[in-house]
């Protein structure tokens, strides 16, 4: 009797974790829309031979990490501000910038950065959008090129050589 008890509950509380994930959603797209309340983790990252690796894959159609939207790129100061948009809702996603040290000084000059995410194999299908913060000065020190140069933003899953976003670092 007391296993038979043990497996109902644990079949209701299957059921409800599966039942909570799903139901949100829009009749016109099947997507909920709603602002993030939180922010997601964000690891700002260094690596030439991580983001030659991510660089090339993406030419090639390989992806790394999770889709995403980027929406909008603001600089304020020595933020910016990325809108991000994604499927999910259930779990707390994360995202890392990676860039590769280079700092192209041609006229005119810019820097790429990459932003991967990883939906942590969040199977929910709200439309969550929320603002990244990319501080320049922990990204890339307090140097001239923090406020002059043109930030070209990319994902793994844009493969041509157009950034996603490009924003002039000058305010």
């Amino acid at each position: 009797m007391k296993q038979k008890n043990y497996f109902f509950i644990c079949l209701i509380a299957i059921f409800i974790t599966f039942y909570s994930c799903s139901t949100v959603s829009d009749s016109s797209d099947n997507y909920s829309y709603l602002s993030s309340s939180y922010s997601s983790p964000l690891v700002l990252r260094i690596n030439s031979e991580d983001f030659k690796t991510i660089n090339t894959n993406r030419l090639k159609s390989i992806y790394t990490g999770d889709s995403f939207k980027i929406n909008s790129v603001e600089k304020i100061d020595d933020i910016l501000e990325v809108s991000v948009s994604y499927g999910g809702g259930c779990k707390q996603h994360s995202f890392e910038i990676i860039w590769d040290g280079i700092v192209y000084t041609d006229a005119p000059s810019n820097i790429n950065l990459f932003i991967i995410h990883d939906a942590k194999n969040d199977n929910c299908e709200a439309l969550v959008t929320e603002s990244l913060s990319i501080n320049l000065k922990d990204l890339i020190g307090d140097n001239t090129y923090k406020d002059s140069c043109i930030y070209n933003i990319f994902t793994s899953y844009n493969t041509s050589n157009t950034a996603d976003f490009s924003i002039e670092g000058s305010n």
